[in-house]
């Protein structure tokens, strides 16, 4: 069984580092929509550089599934994330909302499936990594914003990822939470008319999510350039 995953591996690096141009996996866990939205415009950011194709992607929840009725309208539309997804990108950014100032159960789980990665040769090795999330509401907890993304962070450094937030700017002093670790979004969403929670953004978050996405496409770049 182990031979068979350490060549189910090497298969999956062999593709991965055998193609043209960079690929980029902007990846979000969420059941009530506060950050599709956010998800989106990260992935607006990637395709400013030359060379990046970007896919969003959905952690599918571990225990509820895709059952009818538990996701906002427009949380099940992208494509599920698999752990040959995060092989055959070149850039990871993933995210997923605060629970009492931890990463949540689901993302954690995701990552838990990964861990072949690390035992077979450290495969994800050269990746570049980033991370977004949410905080605020009740249940979830408030503040916090920075150690989660840290343990975002820490994940990456353990597959030896490369860490990518947003690039310092003034846009920071205007918005609330701007961390240099990653964006995050607050405040309680609201529904619209059609009963749905896809929350607009502010100014700021837009802003700071769209220099994320473009930042972390451009290291990407570089490095894959370097490397051809």
């Amino acid at each position: 069984r182990d031979a068979r995953a350490v060549a189910e591996c090497l298969a999956l690096w062999i593709t991965a580092n055998s193609k043209m141009g960079f690929k980029v996996a902007v990846i979000y866990y969420s059941r009530r929509g506060r950050l599709v939205t956010l998800a989106n415009v990260i992935a607006e950011g990637v395709r400013q550089v030359e060379g990046a194709e970007v896919t969003v992607y959905r952690i599918r929840d571990p225990v509820l599934g895709d059952a009818p009725g538990t996701f906002d309208e427009g949380v099940l539309d992208a494509p599920v994330a698999t752990p040959e997804v995060i092989m055959q990108s070149d850039c990871v950014i993933i995210g997923g909302p605060g629970r009492q100032g931890r990463m949540c159960a689901e993302v954690s789980y995701f990552f838990d499936s990964l861990t072949e990665f690390q035992t077979n040769g450290c495969l994800l090795k050269g990746k570049v990594g980033s991370a977004f999330t949410s905080v605020g509401g009740v249940g979830r907890g408030y503040g916090g914003h920075e150690a989660i993304l840290q343990s975002f962070h820490g994940f990456f450094l353990q597959h030896g990822m490369i860490p990518v937030g947003v690039p310092p700017s003034s846009v920071m002093e205007d918005a609330h939470m701007a961390s240099p670790f990653g964006v995050c979004m607050t405040g309680r969403p609201k529904l619209d008319k059609a009963g749905s929670r896809l929350r607009s953004l502010s100014e700021s978050e837009v802003k700071l999510a769209y220099s994320q996405g473009e930042w972390a496409s451009i290291i990407t770049k570089q490095l894959h350039d370097d490397g051809d």
